[in-house]
């Protein structure tokens, strides 16, 4: 059963990784953990973030501290060496493969108009009620 949009779960994503994921740019989200949902996802992005990735990507003033859009989870694998190696233009972390890590499959990226102001959790979290309204309107108005 697919839920309606009232109850997609939403996941935190530090910058500059939830802009890369809303772009398009970036398609594997790694993660040291699973989950069960496939389906939509409401996209936070922490008020934390590394400034030096940021650089790199050339993404310093992205937004940070709330909702800037959705995106399909559609798998999740997990990651070996010869993953990491062969999908890393996917996932875009230079960094080594470590054991214990998953492969979060991304797909349909859709970025809102305006950001909606949140607060984010650890892990799948479902966004407060005061929140959704705005979420639903937003996901209504997509930017071009």
């Amino acid at each position: 059963m697919i839920p309606n949009v009232q109850e997609w779960p939403a996941l935190s994503v530090q910058q500059p990784w939830a802009e890369l994921l809303v772009s398009g740019r970036k398609s594997i989200e790694i993660r040291t953990w699973t989950t069960d949902y496939r389906g939509r996802l409401w996209l936070h992005v922490s008020s934390k973030s590394r400034p030096e990735l940021e650089r790199r990507f050339g993404l310093e003033n992205a937004h940070k501290g709330g909702f800037i859009g959705s995106i399909k989870l559609s798998a999740i694998v997990p990651m070996t060496g010869e993953r990491w190696v062969q999908w890393r233009s996917s996932h875009l972390d230079e960094g080594q493969y470590k054991p214990g890590l998953f492969a979060w499959i991304m797909e349909a990226p859709h970025r809102f108009l305006t950001p909606v102001h949140g607060k984010g959790q650890l892990r799948l979290f479902e966004p407060p009620v005061d929140v959704r309204s705005g979420l639903m309107i937003a996901e209504s108005q997509l930017a071009p």
